[in-house]
């Protein structure tokens, strides 16, 4: 018994910090008008206006446009960025592929990011054989707003 309970203790204590910092980014819903094409885990979506939400307690996201025909979901890890306490969406884009890459919902400093996807890792290493150097992707931001 004693066993037991030391056992669920040690589980706890692993479960619990995970589940807050799961829990740390985005608080609210975020709305932006996206005004070009953009990767999100290899799912390709149209230019137009979408809201990120938080998709379940685990931590995963969905993007889904206002008129609801496109969507999609993603997992995500917390990130601290010590400039700028608005609401965004910000980008990476290699040539002609633009991939999600932030999310911050202005209420502090916490955002999400996404995990560079496959196409996007075969995106920047085609660019780097392409140019011969190791510039990084040019980062494009879109200011984005709470949803109600």
């Amino acid at each position: 018994m004693k066993k037991q309970i030391m056992s669920s203790l040690a589980t706890l204590t692993l479960i619990i910090p995970m589940a807050i910092a799961g829990f740390a980014g985005l608080d609210a819903r975020v709305k932006a008008d996206i005004p070009f094409d953009f990767l999100v885990g290899g799912k390709q979506l149209p230019a137009g206006k979408y809201v990120v939400e938080r998709l379940n307690a685990t931590g995963a996201l969905i993007i889904r446009s206002t008129d609801n025909k496109q969507a999609a979901n993603f997992n995500v890890n917390n990130v601290t960025d010590r400039g700028s306490q608005e609401a965004r969406l910000v980008f990476r884009r290699y040539g002609n592929q633009t991939f999600l890459a932030q999310i911050y919902d202005g209420l502090s400093n916490q955002g999400q990011e996404l995990p560079k996807s496959k196409q996007e890792r075969e995106a920047a290493k085609k660019r780097d054989i392409i140019t011969q150097n190791i510039i990084g992707p040019q980062i494009e931001t879109v200011v984005a707003e709470i949803a109600k």
